[in-house]
């Protein structure tokens, strides 16, 4: 092994090639693509994302510091609520403000400064996740004015208008997302000068047609000739499928039915959406799908959480200890949302470039105690 384990492993190459489909939507569509640091901030390929796309959107005041330091202009700002210490700081980085809230527009709009573009985020109440914790257009949810509110004028100094509630979507969950929009925020549609479109377009996977994005984007500002710009600000697509977790098999042993690989990565640390979602990764090595003519094991995480687990799995032949399993695509909501629980070995970070390995960063014991420490 070229590199320490356990990993997340960047492949530099995909990220390029998922860029360059980005790249090419952005010139037929027209849309300006943004690039949202929720999914995905990892400095060392900040620079290759710079080059291809059109800003950086940014939920936090640390985020906003990244993307201001990492892409060199302003950011498009917007986060659930505002901290008032915030704002002045903010104010000097951030070029769009997206305000969540009519009540917090009124409350802050009136302290920017006239050269920051202001906007609102809206909800038709069309989401495309399975999962309500990943669909911001449930039902009374917290992110964006509700449809309701579109029968009163717009607020002074809104330009324009952002939407997100797509998750890994294709196509036709956009042209869904454009008919609710239409259908509950027409009449503010039809005085704004922007739109952002918001994220989970995955635009870079196998089964997305992008030229039915481009038509669907072209059918839709045909009717609204008074916006001059629209966004979108995926996160995902940028690095869909262009990284992997390496981890090794620590221990073997049998519980009941059930025969135990025991992993020195977490799944609750190191993968939580597989929890959260939750979801079964594929794991490179183990056959496609569960067959129990095979060798078939349950994977343990490292933490002492009873349920950092997941199975079953099945493989060609016996997994023995010290082997080496794969994780796939570990890129995006992976390590900017993982956590130093129980002080397991948090995986370092390592970029690859053909058959070169670079080590970004390895944590040790000062990454764990130092974020408690005074």
């Amino acid at each position: 092994m070229r590199h320490p384990l356990p990993a997340f492993v960047i492949d530099v190459e995909k990220v390029r090639r998922n860029l360059e489909v980005l790249k090419a939507v952005q010139e037929a569509s027209g849309v300006k693509v943004l690039f949202a640091l929720k999914g995905f901030a990892l400095p060392a390929v900040m620079s290759l994302i710079r080059e291809k796309l059109s800003g950086v959107a940014a939920s936090s005041l640390n985020e906003a510091t990244f993307g201001y330091t990492y892409f060199r202009q302003r950011v498009h700002y917007y986060a659930p609520a505002v901290r008032p210490e915030d704002v002045p700081v903010l104010q000097e980085m951030v070029g769009t403000w997206v305000f969540n809230s009519l009540s917090e527009y009124a409350r802050y709009a009136a302290q920017l400064s006239e050269s920051i573009r202001i906007g609102l985020r809206i909800n038709p109440h069309f989401g495309s996740s399975s999962a309500l914790i990943y669909n911001p257009g449930r039902p009374g949810s917290r992110l964006g004015v509700p449809p309701e509110a579109a029968g009163q004028p717009l607020p002074g100094r809104v330009s324009g208008l952002h939407v997100h509630t797509l998750c890994e979507a294709g196509p036709e969950a956009l042209e869904g997302l454009l008919a609710a929009l239409e259908g509950q925020f027409g009449a503010w549609l039809g005085q704004v000068r922007w739109l952002n479109l918001g994220g989970g377009h995955l635009l870079t996977a196998d089964f997305y047609e992008p030229g039915r994005f481009v038509e669907a984007v072209r059918r839709f500002w045909a009717r609204y000739p008074n916006l001059e710009t629209i966004y979108i600000e995926p996160s995902a697509a940028v690095v869909w499928e262009a990284g992997y977790l390496v981890s090794r098999v620590l221990d073997r042993h049998r519980s009941g039915d059930r025969t135990w690989l025991m992993l020195d990565v977490s799944f609750t640390a190191h993968m939580p959406d597989t929890l959260e979602m939750p979801y079964k990764p594929r794991v490179w090595e183990a056959l496609p799908a569960v067959d129990e003519a095979y060798p078939t094991y349950w994977l343990g995480g490292a933490t002492c959480l009873a349920g950092d687990e997941m199975g079953p799995y099945s493989f060609p032949r016996p997994v023995e200890v010290g082997e080496v399993l794969h994780f796939h695509d570990m890129a995006h909501y992976t390590f900017v949302k993982t956590t130093l629980f129980n002080g397991v070995a948090h995986p370092a970070l390592v970029l690859k470039a053909g058959d070169s390995y670079v080590v970004v960063k390895r944590f040790g014991y000062e990454d764990y105690v130092g974020r408690l420490r005074g």
